[in-house]
């Protein structure tokens, strides 16, 4: 994960990325974060953690959303999906199910419905790796 972390400390020192990315960075602590990103991702789909590393978990995701859109490149469209069913599921949102003909719509409610059994937090903790693996390979812009 340090991708990801590096992203977040330069967004809470200002020294990287748009305004909208650092104000999403302030007030994270990275340690909490750190600490509940393992827990989740350590257990199984149901995992969750609770107070502080709850909310910290939450920021972090919020951060990642924001960061993700600062890639050097647009990721490919199996990262999309990936990323588009763990924001859904991490925010709690359930897609409409398409119709016969939307083949974006269906390949998008396919991939959520793939992961809708897990908990919200982990599927925010498996975003945030998504997009830590993501500014690993495309890189970000400043």
């Amino acid at each position: 994960m340090d991708a990801f972390f590096t992203a977040l400390s330069a967004s809470q020192n200002k020294a990287q990325y748009t305004s909208d990315v650092q104000d999403a960075a302030q007030g994270i602590n990275a340690d909490l974060l750190k600490v509940a990103v393992e827990v989740v991702l350590a257990g199984d789909d149901s995992a969750s953690v609770e107070g502080d590393q709850a909310a910290a978990l939450k920021a972090g995701f919020e951060f990642a959303a924001k960061l993700v859109k600062m890639l050097e490149k647009e990721p490919g469209q199996n990262e999309m999906l990936n990323l588009y069913k763990y924001f859904k599921r991490g925010n709690d949102q359930t897609p409409a199910q398409p119709g016969m003909f939307a083949l974006e719509a269906k390949y998008k409610y396919n991939a959520w419905k793939e992961i809708s059994h897990i908990s919200a937090q982990k599927a925010q903790a498996k975003y945030i790796e998504e997009v830590n693996a993501l500014i690993g390979k495309y890189g970000t812009r400043a």
